[in-house]
């Protein structure tokens, strides 16, 4: 049994995970960095989160824009270019998530 595994078992823990502002990486715990977005940026994936149908809330921009990255409907950090063209956007919609 791991040290930690003891410290767990004492403190009688069952579970635990890190909040969304940390990762594990290599072993060590890591404090993801943030993107602050402007009011437009909080509206327009807010907006388009509900558009798809999916269960965010306003305040889990940085969510929202991850999903969106991993799901490749724009590139990391191209999100007001996104914004601005309007055929990137509509080429969006032919697209399922």
């Amino acid at each position: 049994m791991k040290f930690n595994d003891y410290i767990f078992e004492d403190l009688k823990l069952l579970k635990w995970e890190l909040n969304s502002s940390y990762l594990f990486e290599k072993n060590k715990v890591v404090k993801v960095e943030t993107k602050k977005f402007n009011k437009d940026e909080i509206s327009f994936l807010f907006s388009m989160s509900s558009a798809f149908g999916l269960n965010f809330e306003e305040k889990d921009s940085l969510k929202i824009y991850n999903f969106f990255v991993d799901q490749n409907l724009f590139q990391l950090d191209k999100l007001s270019e996104f914004m601005s063209d309007s055929k990137a956007r509509k080429n969006v919609w032919e697209r399922k998530l």
